[in-house]
């Protein structure tokens, strides 16, 4: 069975595992910026990676189907049919002192893995960069709050994805100042294949997974006319 991974804008990703939705990181669109859609409401489950306002709008998509909500938690647990490993990384280069932490979460369902590294201020190493090795690694690649883009990159080997997915960066419209994916993109195409998507998802499976290490660009999600 395969997984549908939804980008949602900014750093919210969805899960969808035989009908079972796990949200990360949901906003509510319009705090992000001009146009930008809200994600849809009632996920089964919400990780959050941190208490910033454009990650933790769990009001916004919370809704009758949602069974539980879990906020910057470490350590193992289940959602559902999902394995979730939470793991704290530092939110800057100054061992979180600036901008505090976040969880990384590594989540398993059916063979396959999944990072999200929320605003992950460094690259994870050591004993964190194991814990959180994926088959898919969510990275942000916008730098100013975040790891800088070649560090997202370089990332991405590092936890030996096979498909990096940038997140947390500049697009038209958007009121944060964080940089384009033009440097990142500089950096990553030295190393793997670059595709651009026509939607703001694609499904993947262990039998599916790219035989060369590949970076997917999810198209933004468009608002609802």
């Amino acid at each position: 069975m395969t997984v549908r991974v939804y980008w949602w804008g900014h750093s919210c990703v969805e899960l969808v595992y035989n009908g079972v939705r796990l949200m990360i990181d949901p906003h509510d669109g319009a705090s992000i910026g001009l146009r930008v859609p809200k994600p849809p409401s009632n996920p089964h489950y919400i990780l959050v990676t941190h208490r910033h306002y454009d990650h933790d709008a769990v009001d916004a998509v919370k809704g009758p189907e949602t069974r539980e909500v879990v906020v910057e938690k470490t350590g193992s647990f289940t959602l559902g049919p999902f394995s979730v490993t939470g793991v704290r990384l530092p939110h800057d280069e100054y061992g979180g002192k600036r901008r505090g932490f976040v969880v990384a979460y590594r989540v398993e369902v059916d063979g396959l893995s999944f990072t999200h590294l929320g605003d992950a201020g460094v690259p994870p190493e050591g004993e964190a960069a194991e814990r959180l090795r994926a088959h898919v690694v969510f990275v942000p690649a916008g730098g100013v709050y975040t790891m800088h883009p070649r560090e997202a990159a370089e990332t991405l080997d590092t936890l030996g994805a096979a498909i990096g997915v940038p997140i947390h960066y500049w697009l038209p419209g958007y009121f944060l100042p964080l940089d384009p994916l033009d440097e990142f993109l500089d950096v990553v195409r030295k190393r793997r294949r670059v595709v651009r998507l026509e939607e703001n998802w694609f499904e993947v499976g262990r039998e599916t997974l790219p035989d060369k290490p590949s970076v997917y660009i999810p198209s933004p999600p468009r608002a609802k006319s």
